[in-house]
């Protein structure tokens, strides 16, 4: 059976459907109820199920069947109140934008939408499950960004304090992490802390003795990374959590460090590996452009007519500034004379780019369509700039509200788990 991923989406997780053999077992009974939300024996099979494809694809050892269990349906608890809170502040996936999606899906396996469903169906997956599946994670990734962008701001003097603070070294590398977090609750008891400290030195005894990083995650880590090993992924600097920085630079490929002391818990970091980030060098061009967009006065072919005869003007001698500013309906550009100035590769649309890539400066094209309108170009300029300073300032501002929104997110995430309602009706002790 083959696998698919959504790789851009929220918590990583694995966007497959089960055979529909696999579907069809009765398995309803409610393993725990969270808040105003239940999650069935079924639910929870399925999942279990799509986690042992993943690591089975990726062949990586399995946690037990218990710490599996455990560690599954904890996820679905934090998915299902993230969803429950989505759906309270009135975030809805429309069909339109669950469609868009599954089209974007499609092109990632290089296919349309109907050959890819062909492809599922024949593959015995339940295409409306998957759909459903895909609508779910994007309700969580657009809580995730509303909250992050709403809760999570970097100044400039965060950016200046960051970069007088690094020293060249540490800036020029990115770091694969992997981290283990024992957690604890708000206000924990001495005892509670004492407990998750004693399994936090545990494990480091055991990293200590040679035991995989990554199996330990997945059987002790209360992260969202869990498993996945804890994997965090490759970090520049500035998005390396600031708990952890210190010991992360220090530290050289394949160890670790801790416990160290958050709100959150216990956490233990591990570097597996470290890489040099290469010189920032941009291959910009400039150009100036006549925009005439089609309407119910303009046909589109009159659109083009349009400007093949204010190419053959500039050509016989015009000045093309002067018919931008009287005709362009890109009224920014055309205020301008059609400039659009510098820009680097990818910063216009495709067919625009790929217009001007092909013009030698001074070199006026032939009208072209793009979602816009119709247009001609022409190349002004090109440049080599080398931008890694003023690239390095922009990178580090991304990243470090990267990591902020992170840490925020996550940290209300915890909070909603703490808070809310959970029971486990097969278990009323717990």
């Amino acid at each position: 059976m083959k696998i698919y991923r959504l790789t851009f989406l929220l918590l990583g997780s694995l966007l497959t459907a089960l055979p529909a053999a696999a579907v069809q077992t009765p398995l309803d009974s409610i393993v725990a109820i969270v808040d105003e939300s239940v999650i069935t024996r079924r639910e929870l099979e399925y999942r279990i199920r799509l986690v042992v494809i993943d690591f089975n694809s990726g062949n990586r050892r399995l946690p037990s069947d218990d710490v599996l269990r455990r560690q599954v349906l904890e996820a679905m608890i934090s998915d299902s109140l993230l969803l429950q809170e989505a759906n309270r502040r009135g975030i809805k996936i429309t069909d339109s934008q669950l469609n868009q999606t599954m089209q974007s899906i499609a092109r990632q396996n290089n296919l349309s939408l109907s050959d890819y469903r062909k492809l599922l169906i024949a593959d015995g997956l339940d295409y409306d499950r998957y759909r459903e599946t895909v609508r779910r994670e994007l309700a969580i990734t657009t809580l995730q960004r509303q909250y992050s962008q709403r809760n999570a701001s970097v100044s400039d003097s965060e950016v200046d304090d960051f970069i007088e603070r690094s020293d060249d070294d540490g800036a020029n590398f990115e770091y694969r992490l992997s981290h283990i977090l024992i957690a604890l609750p708000d206000a924990a008891s001495p005892e509670q802390v004492d407990a998750a400290n004693q399994v936090a030195n545990e494990i480091l005894a055991r990293l200590d003795l040679g035991e995989e990083f990554d199996q330990l995650a997945n059987t002790y880590s209360a992260g969202d990374t869990a498993l996945q090993g804890g994997d965090l992924g490759w970090r520049k600097k500035a998005e390396i959590p600031s708990l952890f920085t210190e010991q992360v630079l220090a530290m050289e490929p394949g160890g670790h460090a801790g416990p160290i002391r958050s709100a959150s818990g216990f956490h233990i970091v591990h570097l597996k590996e470290r890489r040099d980030v290469e010189q920032v060098i941009s291959e910009q061009t400039r150009s100036r452009h006549i925009l005439i967009r089609p309407n119910e006065l303009i046909s589109e072919e009159d659109a083009r007519d349009r400007l093949l005869e204010f190419r053959e003007r500039i050509l016989a001698g015009e000045d093309f500034a002067r018919l931008a500013r009287l005709y362009s309906v890109d009224y920014a550009s055309g205020s301008e004379g059609g400039d659009i100035g510098w820009m680097d590769p990818g910063s216009t649309v495709k067919e625009y780019e790929e217009v001007a890539s092909r013009l030698a400066p001074g070199q006026i094209s032939e009208p072209f369509r793009s979602q816009f309108g119709w247009h001609i170009v022409e190349v002004t300029g090109r440049r080599t700039v080398d931008e890694t300073a003023q690239n390095k300032r922009k990178k580090i501002y991304s990243q470090l509200l990267e990591q902020k929104q992170r840490e925020v997110f996550d940290l209300w995430k915890r909070r909603l788990r703490d808070e809310a309602y959970v029971v486990f009706p097969d278990k009323p002790d717990a």
